[in-house]
């Protein structure tokens, strides 16, 4: 079945300063069925990067809170998306990555061009007829939204996002990290000034395993977040003269000829 959101909201476009993404469909409140075949549209927002600017996006089911912090992206719709196949596109929505709490849902457009990445954020809405649940971190974020505005744009890049991440989502084992599509890593330990150690042994213990006798479902992790940096280096000039040349200067050039 083809769904779309009804909303009362003109998707003619009359101005002609091109901007980032502002959503049309979905409206504010609005409703729709899980599994069924869903088409959202956006406009110029009239504030920058120009449109003209980006060139690819990709489109995520967002379920939870207002802050990055409180939501987590429970579906990818969208992965390379074109902005010059138009303002709309369609998707379809499994009803199992999520239940049915009111407003819980919102949209997640990351859009990049050459110089310039933007997040925007839809209106947001909730979903019936849905059959899985949601992580306790998605249901807490749920109980802290006041309305059905959304999260607010966010203009940054990737060491941005890193950032303002949870310092507690890194220290989660990643094997036990089982919801949403961004997965989160401490960062890689840096060696020591001296070697000390005096046996070999694992820093870390053997991932759980499971041999595929047939085919795997489609992968549903997306991104994986490394913590930042933790260490500082630093370095100092060499003050040291250099040596001078050789007094005898042919005599040190006979020295890379041939042996007879």
């Amino acid at each position: 079945m083809q769904l779309t959101w009804i909303a009362p909201l003109v998707l003619t476009l009359t101005s002609a300063v091109v901007a980032d993404v502002d959503f049309l469909i979905p409206a504010a409140g609005s409703s729709a069925k899980g599994g069924d075949v869903i088409t959202v549209h956006w406009r110029d927002s009239g504030n920058p990067p120009l449109l003209s600017d980006l060139t690819k996006y990709s489109l995520a089911l967002c379920a939870g809170g207002d802050t990055e912090d409180s939501f987590e992206e429970v579906a990818t719709l969208i992965k390379d998306g074109v902005f010059a196949r138009g303002n709309s596109v369609s998707f379809q929505i499994d009803p199992g990555v999520g239940s049915n709490d009111h407003n819980a849902y919102f949209l997640k457009m990351t859009s990049s061009g050459p110089d310039i990445s933007v997040i925007n954020y839809s209106k947001r809405f909730s979903l019936t007829e849905m059959v899985g649940t949601f992580s306790d971190h998605v249901k807490q974020g749920i109980l802290s939204v006041s309305d059905d505005n959304g999260p607010s744009p966010q203009r940054e890049d990737h060491e941005d996002l890193r950032k303002r991440q949870d310092p507690a989502l890194f220290a989660v084992p990643y094997q036990e990290q089982l919801t949403g599509v961004t997965r989160y890593a401490p960062m890689a330990k840096v060696p020591g000034t001296a070697i000390t150690a005096q046996t070999v042994s694992r820093q870390f213990p053997t991932s759980a395993y499971v041999v595929a006798v047939t085919f795997l479902p489609t992968p549903q992790i997306e991104t994986t977040i490394t913590a930042s940096q933790t260490f500082s280096t630093s370095s100092i000039e060499n003050t040291a003269s250099p040596a001078p040349f050789p007094n005898n200067m042919q005599k040190f050039l006979k020295r890379w000829k041939d042996s007879a």
